[in-house]
């Protein structure tokens, strides 16, 4: 696990929590020094959730090829993918009244677009040679 430092600053502004200044000498009225305040406890607790979230669902070693089981880890996401994108082809045949996919002239298709996001979203659970040869299938032309 990572481990995180936290910088400490002296002269933030316990006002509008802005660095520079003290809450004596802060040049920001009481609203504008509270929407300060506020989007800086914001990003503070963004980051906090973040760190949290990796705590507790640290990411999977991708599987080396010289790993055994390897080929089985591999073989079993490219079923999950094919799974997913026959789920995604019936969804948009349905959608378009049972007549094949959706014809959308000059753009990518719903299946396509989805297809890219579940990739991009698992990226780092796929063969890098193998995510670029579907990526690269699956290319949207604008």
């Amino acid at each position: 696990m990572e481990v995180t430092t936290r910088t400490v600053s002296r002269n933030r502004c316990s006002c509008c929590r802005q660095e520079g200044h003290n809450r004596t000498r802060c040049p920001h009225d009481a609203a504008e020094a509270t929407s300060l305040r506020d989007a800086y406890n914001r990003e503070r607790r963004e980051f906090h959730r973040q760190l949290v979230a990796r705590a507790l669902h640290p990411q999977q070693p991708r599987p080396r090829p010289s790993e055994p089981g390897w080929r089985e880890a591999v073989d079993a996401q490219v079923q999950d993918i094919q799974a997913r994108l026959t789920a995604l082809r019936e969804r948009e045949r349905i959608a378009s009244g049972g007549h094949g996919p959706a014809a959308r002239p000059g753009g990518p298709s719903v299946c396509q677009v989805k297809i890219q996001e579940i990739l991009f979203e698992n990226a780092q659970q796929i063969p890098d040679g193998l995510y670029k040869e579907l990526m690269d299938a699956l290319m949207i032309r604008n």
